[in-house]
């Protein structure tokens, strides 16, 4: 069954709000619990990255089966940077390459769409090794740990700071 990838609207909400509840259920890769994810919150992040970044949905056969965003934080010295980046699939649709397509069509939108962006960022929990691993073969770079940071029922783990840089972002920084 084919996958359409198109940019999110505001329409999306409802249907992204019980994608996000799902996934936050069932999978643990969100930091939010179900109950967490709100119609504000949903309505925040859609917004943000509909005026100051990039949000992107996947359907298959007419139900959003994925969600993807980014967004600028808003101040000058961070104009470079699109961060928040949070990616949402659900269960049955994991684990089939969907991912790494979000991701490309970010990363690809995000240059033609915003020049000026030279770095995307994440976190990403220790334990979640798919995504870490899927991540580093996009080209995202570990850059430390928040030790601690994370807390579930299995105790504290770290979060793992992450961050994709523009073709020649690094050598002008430089």
């Amino acid at each position: 069954m084919s996958i359409t990838i198109r940019p999110s609207t505001l329409h999306d909400a409802p249907t992204i709000r019980r994608l996000y509840q799902r996934v936050s259920a069932e999978s643990g890769g969100l930091a939010r619990r179900p109950e967490e994810i709100t119609e504000d919150y949903v309505q925040h992040f859609l917004t943000r990255s509909l005026t100051q970044g990039i949000g992107l949905v996947a359907e298959q056969a007419g139900e959003l089966v994925a969600e993807i965003h980014a967004y600028q934080a808003g101040l000058q010295i961070f104009a470079h940077v699109l961060g928040d980046l949070t990616v949402a699939i659900a269960p049955a649709a994991q684990g089939q390459g969907l991912g790494r397509r979000l991701f490309t069509e970010l990363l690809t939108r995000a240059q033609a769409q915003f020049p000026q962006v030279r770095r995307v960022e994440l976190l990403v929990r220790e334990s979640n090794t798919r995504a870490i691993a899927l991540y580093e073969q996009l080209g995202f770079r570990q850059e430390g740990r928040f030790e601690g940071r994370v807390a579930g029922a299995w105790g504290l783990e770290a979060d793992i700071p992450m961050a994709w840089y523009a073709p020649g972002a690094l050598a002008v920084a430089q």
